[in-house]
C-alpha cells in the first residue's frame, strides 16, 4: 500500500514539483482555488543581496527564492490589495529554514494577529491550515535560524480557504462506527523520546499505528520534557495520525513533578477529595492551577489545529490511583466534570474529544459515568485473562449508549476476527512495550494488515 508523505516534503523534491497556474502543486491546494499570493507586493526586513528579494517568494518558480540578512527576526509581509478570507498557506523553504516561525494576520498592516506558530519546524514544504480570517496583509514571522545562514524561502502560497476534504476526527470515528476500527499504540515513557513504541511498531508491521498516543507523566524527566512530547504529538496529527493525551498525573496535595508510588499511585482522604471537588477549596484551587499548566500545552495544541483524544482519568474504576475507585455522582465523575467544566468553559479549549475510560476490573461502571454531556467515547481497559467477552462488548454499548466504544488499553491485541464480531470498537490501542511482549510479530503483522483495521496511512485527511 503506498503510503503518504505528510504535509511536509523534503527540499531536494522541489525540482521535481510542477506548476498549475500561479499555485505550487501539492496534496493539499492541487485542485483548490487560486494561490491569492501570486505576485503580490512584497515587504521584506531584509535582504541578503539583491539577488534575492522577496518578490522572488511569490513568483511560483522554483528556481528563486528570498532570503534574508544572516540575523534572527526576519519578516516578510505580502500585500493582497484588499481584505480577503484567509485560511491556508503553504511554504517551501530553502535549505536555510526556520526553526521556529509564526504567521500572522492583518487588515491595516499596523496590528496583527498570530493565526499559526511552530517552534520545532523542520523546512521542507509545509501546508498550514488555520481558522479563515479576513485579512489584507500575511506575514512569516521567522523567529530563529536553523542554520548560520538566514531565512530563504522559495515560495509562500496563500489560499482563501482551507482543504475542503478533511474530516473531524469524532466524526470519523463515528462514521467506521461497525465497520472498521484504528489501530493505536501508547507511548510510555521517557517523555524525551515520545514516539519510541510507535516507530517500533511500523518497524514491525511496516505501517504506522492509526492512532498515537503520549502522556503528560509525573517525573521530573519526564514533566521537562512535556513540549518534546506535545511537539510530537502536533507532528503526529500532521502526518496523518490520530492523537490521544493522558494524565498520569501526582494528586494535587503534592508537586507537578512526583513519584509513582506515593504520587500517582495513592490516594486521598475522605475530607481531601471534599475539599478537592467543592468550588473554593484548597485543593480545588491547587488543581485549576494545575489544569492552568496543562492547558497552555492543549491550548498550543489548539492553535496548531490539532485535534485531541483527551482522556484525563484513565481507568475511573482502578482504586490504585488518587482520582480513581470512587463511584457515585460525588466521586471520581465529580473530578472528571469539575475538569472539563474547567478546561472548557474557564480556558475555553474547542480541540479536546472527550474519554471516559474504565477497566475491565468488573462490570460496574455506570456509577463512574460523568453524565453524557461530558464525554464523547466510552473506552474500555481489556486486561483479564478472559479478554475481549461479548459480555463485556456489551455492556460497553449499554453504557455507551450510542456513543461509540472503544478499547482503551489493552496488553494482547484483539484479532481481526474478534474484531469483525464485535465491530463497533472504532479504535482499539496496545499499552507501550507489553505490545511486543504479549503478541508475537506475526501477530503485529497480521492485525495491521488485516482489511477491518485501518492504520495511518489509510486514515483520511483529518481537523
Amino acid at each position: 500500500m503506498i503510503k503518504k508523505l505528510g504535509l511536509t516534503w523534503v527540499v531536494l523534491c522541489l525540482a521535481l514539483t510542477g506548476f498549475i497556474g500561479s499555485s505550487w502543486i501539492s496534496s493539499d491546494h492541487a485542485s483548490a482555488a487560486p494561490n491569492i499570493a501570486y505576485n503580490r507586493p512584497v515587504t521584506v526586513s531584509s535582504t541578503e543581496s539583491s539577488s534575492y528579494p522577496g518578490s522572488y517568494a511569490v513568483d511560483a518558480n522554483g528556481n528563486t527564492r528570498w532570503s534574508s540578512s544572516y540575523t534572527d527576526q526576519q519578516w516578510m509581509i505580502v500585500d493582497l490589495g484588499s481584505n480577503q478570507t484567509v485560511a491556508s498557506v503553504a511554504i517551501a523553504w530553502e535549505a536555510a529554514y526556520a526553526s521556529q516561525f509564526q504567521i500572522q494576520t492583518s487588515t491595516n498592516n499596523s496590528t496583527w494577529t498570530t493565526v499559526y506558530s511552530n517552534y520545532s519546524g523542520t523546512g521542507g514544504k509545509n501546508t498550514i491550515n488555520f481558522t479563515a480570517t479576513t485579512a489584507r496583509y500575511v506575514k512569516i514571522y521567522c523567529i530563529q535560524r536553523a542554520t548560520a545562514y538566514g531565512f530563504s524561502i522559495i515560495e509562500f502560497e496563500i489560499y482563501g480557504s482551507a482543504s475542503t476534504d478533511k474530516v473531524g476526527v469524532l466524526d470519523y470515528l463515528k462514521s467506521i462506527d461497525g465497520s472498521k476500527t484504528v489501530i493505536g499504540i501508547h507511548n510510555r515513557e521517557p517523555n524525551s523520546n515520545p514516539a519510541v513504541q510507535t516507530n517500533q511498531a511500523n518497524s514491525v508491521a511496516g505501517r504506522y499505528p492509526g492512532l498515537w498516543s503520549g502522556d503528560f507523566l509525573f517525573s521530573s524527566g519526564d514533566v521537562s520534557n512535556r513540549w518534546t512530547m506535545i511537539e510530537e504529538a502536533k507532528n503526529q496529527f500532521k502526518n496523518g495520525a490520530i492523537v490521544q493525551l493522558m494524565m498520569h498525573v501526582t494528586p494535587p496535595t503534592q508537586s507537578d513533578a512526583g513519584s509513582w508510588d506515593g504520587g500517582v499511585v495513592s490516594e486521598l482522604s475522605n475530607t481531601q477529595w471534599t475539599d478537592l471537588i467543592t468550588n473554593g477549596g484548597t485543593l480545588n484551587n491547587a488543581w485549576k492551577a494545575r489544569l492552568d499548566t496543562y492547558a497552555t500545552y492543549l491550548q498550543y495544541l489548539e492553535d496548531n489545529q490539532v485535534t485531541v483524544l483527551f482522556r484525563p482519568f484513565h481507568e475511573m474504576n482502578q482504586s490504585q490511583f488518587w482520582w480513581a475507585g470512587r463511584s457515585g455522582t460525588n466521586g471520581t465523575a465529580a473530578l472528571y466534570r469539575l475538569t472539563h467544566d474547567y478546561l472548557v468553559n474557564t480556558k475555553g479549549l474547542t480541540n479536546l474529544v472527550w474519554v471516559w475510560d474504565m477497566q475491565d476490573l468488573d462490570l460496574s461502571w455506570s456509577g463512574y459515568n460523568p453524565g453524557a454531556g461530558y464525554w464523547d467515547i466510552f473506552a474500555l481497559d481489556v486486561y483479564n485473562s478472559d479478554g475481549f467477552t461479548t459480555t463485556k462488548y456489551n455492556t460497553a454499548l449499554s453504557v455507551a449508549g450510542g456513543k461509540p466504544i472503544a478499547i482503551g488499553e489493552c496488553a494482547v491485541l484483539p484479532t481481526a476476527s474478534q474484531l469483525a464480531a464485535q465491530p463497533k470498537w472504532v479504535f482499539a490501542m496496545s499499552w507501550a512495550e507489553l505490545t511486543f511482549s504479549s503478541n508475537t510479530n506475526a501477530q503485529i503483522q497480521a492485525l495491521y494488515g488485516a482489511s477491518n483495521v485501518i492504520t495511518r496511512d489509510e486514515l483520511p485527511a483529518l481537523k
